[in-house]
């Protein structure tokens, strides 16, 4: 009866004691003026695809690839491991919340010696035996929260760990995009290299046998032989770049990088101008921003959990059990001892660790306040960069399309009125060349504008692939 006084005492005192839990402000101020709507700004009528980003490139291939990508990158199977260990940590978190039990069985035999004392018809020595069964039970009390908020602290972790992932796979989907549409570029550069080297190789053809009549100087034939080089170093350079687009994109889809992918002969036409989140939406449909605010919060989180631990711990401690000299008798109901301690600890001095912890768990949520701020200026900035280049990119392309064409004109031109004399070579070779970069140009256009797309939908963080495909690849 005094033992069971004493410890609802001890409860009592603890609870009267609560109006001590020192007190703080854990919610940070992330809050910024952001704009209603981007300072660039799309001719667009298009309404938010659920379907994803992909199928507006125009590429059916590519939604293949992202999936094979999901399943087998390593990378992003590492990421994947990382959400589980931080989901067993947050289980290990909870279960401090809930009371420890152990089951425990001893024995002990003692021999001990009678010398010396001269007992009439008795032995020098007696041996005993004890034997024990116990039910160990241990349990803190969760007087002021604390065990809860490091429970939700590694929820919230959790979580976080999660949104990395999605944001790794969001990022895989990107790099898989540019690396196939950069394989396709390079395939078509060094198809248009081997072209020119062919017309290069005719004209210098053609200059050696005027050379040879002496009808062309040997500055002609010069200046022809340089340029049918130079388009071969060219036709090397584009072959070097395609094995290094095709091998790179090989190693995102997890396969081995043999340099022997698939790879189209032309660039997909994307769609009109996508739907275009506002800046507020971008900032919810990142998931890098969210597993950043979810780490803020569990950083807030982690701060209580330091001003807490300033405060008693109340425990509870004991439980069933049985004692007896045979070891058979320790499931007899007549042998059955229990016993029950409760404890409450009040930390007095520790060398200001645990203040020197609140102060630091501070500096981690301030800390984490800018790195979300510099993270959602980040985004803001991809996203701005990226609608402004929209524009533009279009515009570079249409000129560059009218300039395209006038250059293969001249050069056709130009190639005609040499061999009727009136032309030098070297105009002739000229041309030939501003055509051939023309047409170069024009191609990394549309790869640019295709990789600015991709930019564009990774800044809104929009999904990659429909909702279905999501919950496929989730279920997986």
């Amino acid at each position: 009866m005094k033992l069971h006084l004493t410890i609802w005492a001890i409860m009592v005192l603890a609870y009267l004691m609560i109006g001590c839990v020192p007190k703080g402000q854990n919610e940070p101020d992330v809050a910024g003026k952001f704009p209603a709507s981007w300072s660039n700004r799309l001719d667009s009528r298009a309404e938010m695809n659920s379907t994803g980003w992909v199928q507006g490139l125009g590429d059916d291939v590519l939604a293949d690839l992202i999936k094979e990508a999901w399943t087998k990158n390593p990378n992003l199977s590492a990421t994947s491991r990382r959400v589980e260990i931080a989901r067993e940590e947050s289980i290990m978190a909870g279960a401090n919340r809930l009371p420890e039990a152990a089951i425990g069985i001893s024995g002990s035999k003692t021999k001990r010696n009678l010398i010396g004392f001269n007992f009439p018809n008795s032995s020098s020595s007696f041996t005993s035996e004890s034997y024990g069964l116990n039910l160990n039970l241990s349990w803190e009390l969760d007087l002021w929260g604390r065990l809860r908020d490091s429970r939700l602290a590694a929820a919230n972790e959790w979580r976080a760990s999660l949104a990395d992932y999605h944001a790794a796979r969001l990022s895989l989907a990107g790099q898989i995009a540019k690396s196939w549409f950069s394989a396709i570029e390079a395939g078509l550069q060094q198809a248009l290299a081997e072209e020119t080297e062919k017309t290069y190789a005719r004209n210098a053809s053609y200059v050696a046998k005027r050379f040879d009549r002496g009808l062309a100087t040997a500055l002609d034939h010069n200046l022809a032989q340089a340029s049918l080089a130079s388009s071969q170093a060219i036709v090397a350079r584009w072959k070097r770049q395609a094995d290094l687009a095709n091998r790179t994109l090989q190693t995102l889809l997890g396969r081995y990088p043999d340099g022997n992918a698939t790879i189209p002969s032309k660039l997909p036409s994307p769609d009109n101008p996508p739907f275009v989140s506002t800046p507020v939406q971008t900032l919810e449909n990142r998931p890098d921003l969210l597993a950043a605010r979810l780490r803020l919060d569990a950083a807030g989180l982690q701060v209580s959990v330091a001003r807490k631990s300033l405060l008693p711990a109340l425990s509870l401690s004991g439980g069933p059990g049985s004692r007896s000299r045979e070891f058979e008798d320790l499931l007899d109901n007549q042998f059955r001892i229990w016993n029950l301690t409760g404890n409450l600890a009040q930390p007095i001095f520790q060398g200001g660790r645990l203040r020197a912890n609140v102060r630091r768990s501070e500096a981690a949520l301030q800390g984490l306040v800018d790195n979300y701020k510099a993270a959602a200026l980040q985004a803001f900035r991809e996203a701005e960069t990226a609608l402004a280049a929209e524009t533009t990119l279009q515009k570079e392309e249409a000129d560059l399309l009218k300039a395209t064409q006038a250059a293969k004109t001249a050069a056709a031109l130009s190639w005609e009125r040499y061999q009727r004399g009136l032309e030098s070579i070297f105009t002739t070779l000229e041309s030939s060349r501003r055509a051939f970069e023309a047409e170069s140009r024009s191609l990394s256009l549309q790869r640019d504008r295709l990789l600015n797309r991709v930019d564009l939908h990774l800044a809104l963080g929009e999904d990659a692939l429909s909702k279905e495909n999501l919950k496929e690849e989730k279920q997986k």
